[in-house]
């Protein structure tokens, strides 16, 4: 029925028709009797024609009238008109919550506050026995107080055991106008719980759900059930998930994210039990993502802020994903925060925990591990939390990290310039994933060894340090393609970095492999490759806008005055920031990357982790007897190599003693217990005696240039270049004119080199597509024992030497690094590791012979290869003592765990600084 205006239904009277209900016509009115606005409520006629209906929804209506809630529309009286039950309720100003939906999601904050709302209404509900039933935005009203719960015409009072007077309308949507094109269903059926369309009971997880499901939109703008026909949205509520939040705003609190999955369980039984637990949990999501919230702050004497976000991780760096637009937004100027000190813990630390706390898994890391976003007002950086790594998003003003969906195992983060993307290095490809969240999209695949650097330019292209030592691009279209090329005496092109105006790119020449101070920062020209050194003994340099070029010399940040436009360094380098940390020294050489971890904003903030220039690990040199029993030797300790090797006498040891700077050759007299230098400068890599041990043969790389050299045992005399190239030495023959090695083509291949004077040179044994390594020449030079991977996987053969003859197989079940007996009637090799990572050193009895005769290996005692190192390659990395009753190798001290790093620094307006400690100019 339709009311005119000034119409009266008894003390009521019609000013206007205000819209239309999910059960009715509704109307403002005036309340005669306590001049008040109210709202008239209209019922459906069937309603009223039935008595025992009627009678039912009345006494309904009493319960619901007793529901005194902030946030529930007060119903104040029930009344009959014209034989037409009518409701009379609080009138409202403002707007539906559908309403506000059509202009998008809401902020974070707002979304949190009408949930939380929401939530007590349906909790006051629920302990008087009434079931909403059709929650919806389009029965939630925005007003000046706080959100308002309305129409509770579908309520059902769950203590009666009955179905509510107009049942028959819960199972049918509300029908209205689509709002997102013609034929898609809107209303009720969005957030009916499986078990109303079903036809099931409903109770009090029935309204949590449809709370779920508007939390869903309010923060995402998108409904998380929708189908072009009700019978595909029906299937959708029934059957399939909705996508997570964090897809759509990367910076939705993980706890929110799971509540409102626990909504949207399927089944009831999966669902939070009370909205009064779901609004407490709320409380929790606000207080411990810290939004909303004021920060608190005290003034220091500092002229600069100086900011330790206490995160919960990094990789090697630390912070997580925001929407596009949300990161974007305007923030309140730094001036407001100049010489304030702000510190934020993370979620786990205010909820009392730690546990799977985020962080750097090491101080250095073994690439850069943070980077800010163009706006500079957050930080994308890799962390690690309860064993996981992947990419997280740190805003400034927000309170804590946010992981990026869809980043598993991701290094080297670089963000767009556009900042729609970040890049990043994971599952062997080189990736990219939108900032705000979505798809990942694979760039560059078949990459097994993450870039040594990452870096945009303006048109979308990806520079990075490849595993061939290369810098490559990945255009914004087409294959990768090569833009340096390794020249001699250099070892790898690492860490890229672009000039203003992207016609210049700045990359890290590496002139050793594991030690430092022979690297260059070099300018090319990317149109010509026309290539400057700019600076020497430097590593990872990047542009400053303040007119500096800064860098990293083991861990000290550099700066000094520069020309962007020519490319020309203009003034004296000046330390600038202590302790960064860098990665400089590791076990594994893909590690050895120098990237530095900080990062630089457009804002004027840096950004860095601490770290000291992490040294080798000390070890010890120890003999193993053939029951495993170690002794140490009375050595200095010292950061040794694994490689190793015993004079013929036994009365010296020639060892690799490595640090930061030099990888040098010592002989330990075993005797008197001193160690004495040999070769100086550079990586010595591996020492072989010659049989009369008198002097040594090595691999030494110095001033670029790699060589087989040999050196007197007393350093009587220089090294002296015996072949040019990478090689790696293992055995001389017994008379010492040819030395087994084996150097990198297209695999590990073996070569005999000779060694006479004046006739050196190289011969090859016949090359397979195979990986053979560790060649070791018996002790009457007639047999070779080597390990090979032509069966599969890595196992020891023998084979007559220097004739041809077929190869006889020596381990069973996998084996590394053989060694002779000096007699020559046995073998050793290593066996392949258990499931607990233990090796087991193996013996074989060998008998020369055509064929030879050769045992059955058996194990002679077990180790942990972690510790005490007998297996590595390519040439093995222990030796026998002459009388093949123990074994020389190095043991490792184990050191301390790595410190976990769960802060990054941070210095506001640090450019302003820079200018001030470093003149320019300008």
């Amino acid at each position: 029925m339709s009311l005119a205006h000034g119409a009266r239904l008894g003390p009521y009277e019609v000013e206007a028709r205000i819209g239309a209900g999910g059960m009715g016509e509704v109307y403002r009115a005036r309340d005669t009797r306590l001049d008040r606005s109210v709202a008239i409520k209209i019922l459906p006629p069937e309603v009223s024609a039935d008595p025992e209906r009627r009678a039912r929804f009345e006494r309904e209506a009493k319960t619901i009238a007793g529901l005194n809630h902030p946030h529930i529309c007060t119903l104040h009286d029930v009344g009959e008109h014209e034989g037409s039950t009518f409701l009379v309720m609080e009138h409202l100003t403002g707007e539906t919550l559908a309403q506000r939906l059509e202009k998008g999601p809401l902020p974070l904050e707002q979304a949190l506050t009408i949930a939380t709302e929401i939530a007590d209404a349906l909790a006051a509900a629920h302990r008087q026995g009434v079931i909403h039933r059709d929650l919806k935005p389009g029965n939630v009203m925005l007003t000046k107080t706080g959100a308002k719960l309305l129409d509770f015409g579908l309520a059902k009072l769950k203590r009666h055991g009955e179905q509510p007077a107009a049942a028959h309308l819960a199972s049918a949507p509300t029908q209205s106008t689509p709002l997102t094109g013609e034929g898609t269903i809107v209303g009720t059926l969005q957030y009916m719980a499986p078990e109303q369309v079903e036809g099931k009971p409903a109770d009090a997880r029935t309204d949590i759900w449809a709370l779920g499901g508007i939390l869903y939109e309010m923060v995402t703008g998108k409904r998380a059930f929708e189908g072009p026909s009700a019978a595909s949205l029906i299937g959708a509520i029934l059957e399939r998930e909705p996508a997570t939040l964090l897809t759509f705003q990367p910076l939705t609190p993980p706890q929110l994210d799971r509540l409102v999955r626990q909504s949207l369980a399927k089944a009831p039984d999966d669902r939070p039990d009370t909205a009064h637990d779901v609004a407490n949990e709320l409380r929790r999501v606000r207080e411990t993502s810290g939004v909303g919230a004021l920060i608190a702050v005290r003034p220091r004497r500092r002229r600069f802020l100086r900011t330790a976000l206490m995160i919960a991780g990094v990789v090697a760096g630390a912070i997580a994903g925001a929407g596009v637009m949300w990161l974007l937004r305007p923030v309140p100027p730094r001036t407001s925060l100049a010489g304030l000190s702000l510190s934020v813990r993370p979620a786990e630390e205010v909820n009392g925990g730690g546990v799977g706390t985020t962080w750097l898994p090491t101080p250095g890391g073994s690439r850069t591990a943070l980077t800010w976003t163009p706006d500079g007002q957050a930080l994308v950086f890799v962390g690690r939390q309860v064993g996981v790594q992947q990419l997280y998003v740190r805003r400034l003003d927000g309170a804590e990290a946010r992981p990026l969906p869809h980043t598993e195992g991701a290094q080297g983060p670089a963000v767009s310039p556009d900042g729609l993307w970040v890049a990043f290095w994971a599952n062997a490809a080189i990736r990219k994933v939108p900032l705000g969240g979505g798809p990942v999209m694979d760039l560059a695949s078949g990459r097994a060894v993450p870039p040594w650097g990452l870096v945009w330019d303006a048109r979308g292209r990806l520079f990075f340090g490849g595993e061939d030592g290369r810098i490559w691009m990945i255009p914004a279209e087409g294959a990768p393609a090569a833009v340096t090329t390794v020249g001699d005496g250099e070892v790898a092109h690492i860490l890229p970095w672009l000039l203003p105006g992207e016609r210049v790119l700045l990359y890290t020449v590496r002139k050793r492999v594991v030690s430092w101070g022979d690297e260059e920062v070099v300018a090319q020209t990317l149109a010509t490759g026309t290539r400057t050194v700019l600076l020497t003994d430097a590593a990872d340099a990047r542009y400053v806008p303040s007119g500096h070029l800064v860098f990293l010399r083991r861990g000290v940040l550099f700066a000094v005055p520069f020309d962007a436009e020519r490319a020309q360094v203009l003034g004296k380098e000046v330390p600038v920031l202590d302790s960064v940390a860098q990665a400089l020294t590791s076990s594994g050489t893909n590690d050895i990357t120098g990237a530095g971890q900080f990062a630089l904003a457009s804002t004027g903030a840096a950004a860095w982790v601490r770290g000291p220039v992490a040294p080798y690990a000390d070890a010890t040199l120890v003999t193993v007897d053939r029951r495993g029993q170690v002794v140490p030797l009375p050595a200095p300790v010292r950061s040794y190599s694994v490689r190793l090797r015993i004079s013929p006498d036994s009365r010296r040891l020639a060892v690799i003693v490595r640090t930061l700077t030099e990888r040098r050759l010592w002989v330990y007299d075993m005797g008197r217990g001193i160690l004495t230098p040999l070769a100086g400068g550079g990586e010595a890599t591996v020492p072989v005696w010659s049989p009369d041990g008198r002097r040594l043969v090595f691999d030494w790389l110095a001033g670029g240039q790699r060589a087989l050299v040999t050196q007197p045992a007393d350093a009587s005399a220089p090294p002296q270049v015996i072949v040019p190239g990478a090689f790696s030495p293992s055995s001389f023959s017994p008379d010492g004119r040819q030395l087994a090695a084996v150097r990198f083509t297209d695999a590990w291949h073996i070569v005999m080199v000779t060694v006479e004077p004046g006739q050196a040179r190289v011969q090859p044994l016949p090359e397979t597509p195979n990986t053979e390594f560790w060649p070791e020449v018996s002790p009457d030079g007639r047999w070779l024992a080597y390990g090979s991977n032509v069966s599969g996987r890595l196992e020891v053969y023998v084979r007559p030497y220097p004739g041809l003859g077929p190869a006889e197989p020596v381990s069973v079940e996998g084996g590394w690094s053989p060694a002779w007996h000096p007699s020559g009637r046995e073998l050793f090799f290593v066996s392949l590791p258990d499931p607990a990572d233990k090796r087991r050193m193996m013996t074989v009895q060998f008998e020369p012979g055509s064929p030879p005769r050769i045992g059955r290996p058996r194990p002679l005692f077990t180790f942990d290869n972690r510790d005490l190192y007998f297996a590595c390659g390519p040439v093995r990395c222990y030796d026998v003592a002459p009388d093949g009753q123990r074994f020389y190798a190095v043991q490792y001290r184990t050191p301390p765990p790595p410190p976990v790093v769960t802060d990054i620094n941070l210095i506001q307006d640090w450019t302003e600084e820079l200018k001030a400690k470093v003149p320019t100019r300008r």
